[in-house]
């Protein structure tokens, strides 16, 4: 999911939040706790780390704010500079556990009746991507996840996991391309077990 929030909006408060506003850095909090907490934990499995780097990153940015310079995307500073604290935490070695956690779904009023069955469904299809997700390479699952629920450009994500731009796209497309063959052969044994009834 892309962020509700435009970079202008963003460098706006990063602009008053290196100024000394506390209000600013707070928004700032607000907007991107808990999607770095959850891009953490991407990373690493243990959930206590990834609140303390997290924290502590945020600590470090007010005690150094008057130091930082101006960020054309502070979202993109803050997933680089979370990275990079998890890189040392972790010994450049992350974890391959990946949980798929969407934080901007709004749910909209429906029957009670409605409601639950859509829940079901949308958890079965959210278990069945989750598998699908875990079974690509860690690499290229971080990829897909910048990509396509953080809206990182291929020059970001490359800038952000230090490769080039090309291996970024190479990575993407190998994804698809691997996530395209698990549907067809879903699809494909699917049809076998309805034919065999």
């Amino acid at each position: 999911m892309a962020s509700p929030f435009t970079d202008t909006d963003d460098r706006v408060l990063w602009q008053r939040f290196r100024q000394g506003d506390e209000e600013a850095f707070t928004l700032l909090y607000q907007r991107y706790v808990r999607v770095l907490y959850s891009y953490g934990k991407k990373l690493i499995t243990e959930d206590a780390v990834i609140e303390d780097l997290v924290q502590d990153l945020f600590i470090d940015l007010w005690q150094s704010r008057a130091r930082l310079a101006d960020a054309e995307s502070p979202r993109f500073y803050l997933f680089r500079s979370l990275r990079r604290r998890i890189h040392r935490a972790c010994n450049g070695r992350f974890n391959e556990r990946w949980d798929l956690i969407d934080e901007d779904l709004h749910p909209v009023a429906l029957s009670k009746e409605t409601e639950i069955i859509e829940s079901e469904q949308s958890k079965r299809q959210k278990d069945e991507l989750d598998a699908w997700l875990k079974s690509l390479p860690g690499r290229q699952y971080e990829v897909m996840m910048l990509r396509y629920y953080q809206d990182f450009s291929y020059s970001q994500i490359s800038q952000l996991l230090t490769i080039n731009e090309q291996s970024v796209r190479n990575l993407v497309q190998r994804a698809v391309s691997k996530l395209r063959q698990l549907t067809i052969s879903v699809v494909i044994s699917g049809l076998f077990l309805f034919l065999l009834k």
